[in-house]
C-alpha cells in the first residue's frame, strides 16, 4: 500500500488537527513548517506542526484549499467568526508560501490582485503537484517490485493494481535484477 503523510496540528488551546493526506513526504514537511510557525506568530503561543503517517480513516482537513476567488471568498465567509487552528489563512499560506496566498486572499476577499497573480499561483500549485506526482510514480514503481517479490507474478495483475504501462513495469522489473520473462511456471 502507498504510503502517505498527514500534517498533525497541535495549537495549545484548541484541539490538534489533521491535513492530508500528502504523498510526498517533502511536501508534507513544507507545509507542516509553514502552517506551525505562521499560527505560533497568529496565536503567540507554540504550535507544533509535524509530519505523521496518514491514516485513511480518520478525519483529516483537505491540504488543497479552492484558490479561486468566488469559492475561497465563499469559505471565508462561512468561518469568518469561527477560532478555528489553522485557520484559512494559515493553511493557504502553507499551501501557496506567504507572497501568491496573500494575493490569492486580497482577490478572494475583494481586496485587489492584478490579473497575472493568478499565473503566479497556478505556476505554483503546478510545481507542487508535478513534484507530487514524481513522488508518487517512484512509490508505485517500488510497489510494483515488493508485489512481485510477495508472489505476485502476473504483469497484468501489477499493473491493474497500480496503474504503471507493461513497458514500465518490465523497465523497473529488470532493473531490480527481475527477469518477468523467466518466471517460474510452477507445478
Amino acid at each position: 500500500m502507498l504510503k502517505t503523510y498527514a500534517v498533525v496540528v497541535i495549537p495549545q488551546a484548541h484541539p490538534p488537527a489533521q491535513i492530508g493526506p500528502f504523498i510526498s513526504k517533502t511536501n508534507a514537511e513544507r507545509y507542516a513548517k509553514r502552517i506551525g510557525s505562521f499560527e505560533t506568530r497568529r496565536l503567540q503561543s507554540k504550535v507544533d506542526a509535524f509530519v505523521a503517517t496518514a491514516h485513511p480513516p480518520r478525519e483529516h482537513l483537505d491540504p488543497r484549499l479552492p484558490t479561486d476567488p468566488w469559492t475561497l471568498g465563499t469559505l471565508i465567509d462561512e468561518q469568518e467568526n469561527q477560532d478555528v487552528v489553522p485557520c484559512l489563512y494559515a493553511r493557504l499560506h502553507a499551501q501557496l508560501g506567504a507572497d501568491t496566498a496573500e494575493e490569492v486572499w486580497s482577490r478572494a476577499t475583494g481586496w485587489g490582485g492584478s490579473e497575472d497573480s493568478g499565473r503566479e499561483q497556478l505556476l505554483a500549485s503546478a510545481e507542487d503537484w508535478r513534484s507530487q506526482r514524481l513522488g508518487a510514480g517512484v512509490a508505485l514503481k517500488r510497489i510494483a517490485v515488493e508485489l512481485w517479490n510477495d508472489g505476485m507474478e502476473n504483469v497484468q495483475d501489477i499493473r491493474r493494481a497500480t496503474g504503471l504501462s507493461r513497458t514500465t513495469l518490465y523497465e523497473v522489473l529488470r532493473a531490480s535484477g527481475i527477469d518477468p520473462a523467466t518466471r517460474d511456471p510452477g507445478p
